[in-house]
């Protein structure tokens, strides 16, 4: 219920606006609080067409709204309500969702998508070997996997020793195989193992590739063209029906026939054990790779022209005769690279590398760095370990923004004091050091740097803190306070005046004798309704019976003087061609609690709400500068 609450009325998607400043236009002051143009307008226009005029009288109204939920907030504020572990973690899960705004790279997109173009037209076979680091390990771990990793790719010295070391270490499902991931291409793999698969050469060991997963290395044991989709038919021949010989007996007659003329379809239906195909000549789907086993698509690929049938060849599953029937190559980048740009944008790719992304931002943020002291005090740890050195850790290692960052700061941040690493490891905690600060920093400056993602983040705050306030001081007070609600109702008992009303049932049936044979039964015997159902109804009438009971005003009657109705009256509607039967009069007057409990509850929940909003106006200062307000307004 929370969370549709807060998604219904606060966390709307942003419409694509223009961007307002931070600062803006005071328009209103409660105490100390500033409200401000951009941020009001931003709520402002959220739920409106964005060509909608801005008119005096509509600001006015909104911003007297904007007040009340403010004064709300603070109420929340002062009370404490931000402070709790409780509403804190689930804040942090809100603002985990937000994508953050410095990573969206625009004016590099489709140099992207000219790369992921590229990568597409080749594909590569490999091994990997994965060391498992959770996100959130800590250093220590992080560290260990690193040194585990590291010294594992020193000991490749080819394919085979890759493949025993990935059996031995590996920590992925590959591992019983070698590591061996088959063939892939671009789009295929998450990024950093896709980048380093493209820039490794055949027959080596790659550098280490950082993951979500953790660390991996590969082993690139071929590259290929991609051919794009192949459309296929095959006839197979299990080892499951048969042993392999016995298997690959069959196919080579069955081949034999194939090539002394013998039609295709003929051969499947008669011999395929692919019962899914078979009756269809064995006829595939389109395919790239990934979508059938790599050794069915690697006899695909071995035929260089459509109609060219392979000799039998082994998969895992059998012998297969494949015959390729059409080739769909990759399409002119022009073709696609709108499919290309969207599916980076849903696996979250249409953004900056990190190396872009640091370098951005050290760009927009002054970064400098003191590279003399980084070295020295890489040098002094290598050789003398962390404990022993005894330089001035005060010192500035690098500045990003307004921030200084001291060299202490990156002695804390490795793992241990009682190791000595060796200098490349340090130089990869520095980088991610580096890498961690510049982003933190990033973070801290990014409601200001970009206004609207501020804005979202206050209002996933307040939205929050709004529906706790409100659940205690209005909702949950309203529900638990019994003898409010009845002196509300007491109070406001003309409020809820009903008109003449009729509790009925609608009688409806395919057959209308049906209904005729109803409403004469009970006007000649005067029983009651139910019993000309049980027993005046065959069980077959029964079932083309349908009957629903409902309450309905006097003016919903249809073409009827209601003055005349009564208990047990009939009344034709003939619009919907049903048929009411009245098993109750309602007259006019007011409504007992019990009858309109649920509205009683909302309007006095209404009630609290308005006397709660004058006392925090009276509790707080509140000051409107209509000046700027109508500095606003078009009109």
């Amino acid at each position: 219920m929370k969370r549709v609450f807060i998604l219904i009325c606060f966390l709307i998607s942003i419409h694509q606006s223009r961007a307002y400043q931070s600062k803006g236009l005071l328009l209103a002051k409660i105490d100390s609080l500033e409200i401000r143009s951009g941020e009001f307008l931003y709520a402002y226009k959220k739920n409106r067409d964005t060509t909608e005029v801005l008119n005096y009288d509509s600001l006015n109204s909104y911003l007297e709204q904007y007040i009340n939920f403010k004064l709300k907030v603070l109420e929340a504020k002062s009370l404490g309500y931000d402070t709790r572990p409780s509403f804190q973690q689930e804040l942090a899960g809100y603002i985990s969702q937000i994508r953050k705004p410095y990573l969206n790279n625009p004016k590099t997109e489709q140099r992207l998508v000219k790369l992921i173009h590229k990568r597409m037209q080749e594909e590569i076979q490999a091994s990997h070997i994965l060391i498992r680091v959770e996100s959130n390990a800590p250093p220590s771990d992080t560290l260990k996997a690193y040194m585990l990793v590291d010294s594992l790719r020193r000991l490749v010295k080819d394919e085979n020793s890759f493949a025993q070391l990935a059996r031995q270490n590996s920590q992925d499902g590959s591992a019983k195989t070698g590591g061996k991931l088959g063939w892939f291409t671009a789009l295929d793999m998450v990024s950093p193992f896709e980048d380093m698969a493209y820039k490794t050469k055949v027959n080596t060991v790659s550098g280490i590739a950082k993951t979500r997963f953790g660390y991996h290395i590969l082993y690139i044991t071929n590259r290929r063209p991609s051919k794009g989709k192949l459309k296929t038919s095959h006839i197979f021949f299990s080892n499951q029906n048969r042993n392999s010989a016995t298997s690959l007996a069959l196919a080579n007659q069955v081949y034999d026939s194939l090539v002394q003329g013998v039609e295709w379809n003929k051969m499947a239906r008669k011999y395929s054990d692919d019962n899914r195909t078979k009756m269809n000549g064995g006829q595939l789907p389109l395919s790239r790779i990934k979508q059938l086993p790599d050794d069915f698509m690697d006899i695909a690929y071995s035929l260089d022209h459509i109609g060219e049938i392979s000799k039998p060849s082994q998969t895992q599953f059998g012998w297969h005769i494949v015959r390729l029937d059409e080739v769909e190559p990759i399409p002119e980048f022009g073709v696609a690279q709108s499919e290309i740009a969207q599916n980076l944008k849903r696996i979250g790719r249409n953004s900056y590398n990190t190396e872009e992304l640091l370098n951005k931002l050290k760009s927009e943020n002054g970064y400098s760095a003191n590279e003399v002291l980084l070295e020295s005090v890489i040098k002094s740890i290598n050789s003398n370990g962390i404990e022993a050195y005894n330089g001035d850790a005060n010192q500035t290692i690098f500045n990003i923004g307004k921030k200084q960052v001291r060299l202490k700061e990156f002695i804390e941040f490795l793992p241990s004091r009682k190791i000595t690493p060796n200098i490349n490891t340090l130089k990869s905690f520095y980088k991610q050091f580096e890498q961690e600060t510049i982003l933190s920093h990033e973070d801290s400056i990014a409601p200001q740097k970009y206004p609207e993602f501020g804005y979202l983040l206050k209002e996933y705050e307040e939205g929050l803190l709004l529906f706790e306030v409100m659940q205690q001081k209005i909702w949950n007070k309203a529900l638990e306070d019994s003898l409010g609600i009845k002196k509300y109702h007491n109070d406001h008992f003309k409020n809820y005046r009903e008109d003449k009303r009729f509790v009925i049932r609608a009688l409806s049936s395919s057959n209308k004798s049906i209904i005729e044979k109803i409403t004469r039964v009970y006007t000649d015997n005067n029983s009651s309704l139910d019993s000309i159902f049980s027993y005046s109804l065959s069980q077959k009438e029964r079932s083309l019976l349908k009957i629903a009971k409902r309450t309905i005003n006097a003016n919903e009657m249809p073409n009827f003087e209601t003055v005349g109705l009564k208990k047990g009256s009939w009344v034709e509607n003939p619009e919907t061609e049903e048929v009411y039967f009245i098993d109750k009069v309602i007259p006019s007057g007011y409504s007992t609690l019990d009858e309109v409990r649920g509205l009683v509850i909302s309007d006095f929940q209404d009630y609290l709400e308005k006397q709660w909003i004058q006392q925090l106006r009276k509790k707080r200062e509140v000051r409107v500068f209509k000046k700027a307000l109508k500095k606003l307004a078009i009109n």
